[in-house]
């Protein structure tokens, strides 16, 4: 199947700030929906990011960067900064400081967006402000109106979530808009406290289709509210694993092309395959620096 019209990812464009030593970070253009859109692209699909991205030196960075990978940006009005998340790793758990804009970020949904989401086969919402009332109501009357395939990964981050209660109301009342939902083990046990496969359930009865569920190491299952349940584990392949970064977006980036391309599976198997090529993508990205997907060698795959 050859998709025409572009993709349109909403949510955050930033700058991941890795430091591993005293040195100055290394900079990389990042966020979750920045890696999806680009991701896309790199899958051979036209792609559109919708964000907030600052008129200044990070945002004309990743300005360049979105050109060069042929994703088209709709920034959305603001006088903000560019957000950058700044992750240290020094041994044990990286630790995670974030500028001030990334507190303020917003979605404006003008007229521009929403005609491309209107136009969209698929809409894909990865990291939002869905602890915002009115960002939830704006982005559910987006949904509505959008005739494509609706996706949300919430990508909680909880250092930039003031009240968890008023985030998870409002992914919830969006989920009800949404055909699949991708969760993190660790997002479902911050927002459910548990990440087994009943979990689902929970989500179906918001009226949810699919629910795609990573578990990292341990690799990726889907529900389907018609029971066309299966799982793949993750890719083993040789050292050294560079950096996990973006590896849940790889993932979700070429579940949402395998849809797109060869259709919606109709059986346990042609689910299966899809996790098997997700997570094929998701291990050649952790072997790269970065959030970017990359796709895996022919002799990994």
């Amino acid at each position: 199947m050859s998709v025409r019209k572009p993709v349109v990812v909403i949510g955050d464009g930033i700058i991941d700030a890795v430091q591993t030593s005293d040195a100055p970070p290394v900079l990389y253009p990042g966020g979750a929906a920045l890696n999806l859109a680009v991701g896309l692209a790199r899958l051979g699909l036209p792609s559109v990011l919708a964000g907030r991205i600052g008129l200044d030196r990070n945002g004309f960075r990743l300005m360049r960067y979105l050109r060069e990978e042929g994703v088209r940006l709709i920034n959305t009005p603001n006088a903000d900064f560019t957000g950058v998340a700044t992750s240290r790793r020094r041994g044990g758990e990286p630790s995670y400081e974030f500028t001030p804009s990334l507190f303020r970020r917003r979605i404006a949904f003008n007229s521009t967006l929403l005609k491309a989401v209107v136009e969209a086969p698929a809409v894909a919402v990865n990291s939002f402000s869905f602890g915002d009332s009115a960002q939830a109501d704006a982005l559910c009357e987006a949904l509505e109106a959008a005739p494509g395939l609706k996706i949300l990964d919430p990508n909680p981050r909880p250092r930039l979530i003031g009240d968890l209660d008023a985030f998870r109301e409002g992914f919830e009342k969006t989920s009800a808009r949404a055909n699949l939902v991708k969760l993190s083990d660790e997002d479902a046990r911050l927002f459910y406290g548990r990440d087994d496969d009943g979990l689902a359930e929970s989500l179906f009865e918001r009226g949810v289709e699919i629910v795609l569920l990573t578990r990292g190491k341990l690799g990726a299952s889907i529900f389907t509210r018609s029971g066309l349940n299966a799982a793949a584990p993750a890719t083993a392949l040789a050292p050294p694993i560079v950096d996990t970064m973006g590896a849940g977006d790889a993932t979700l980036a070429s579940v949402i092309a395998f849809i797109l391309v060869e259709g919606m599976p109709r059986d346990k198997e042609g689910w299966r395959a899809c996790l098997k090529r997700a997570m094929d993508i998701a291990a050649a990205t952790c072997r790269s620096a970065g959030g970017a997907l990359v796709r895996p060698l022919a002799a990994q795959a």
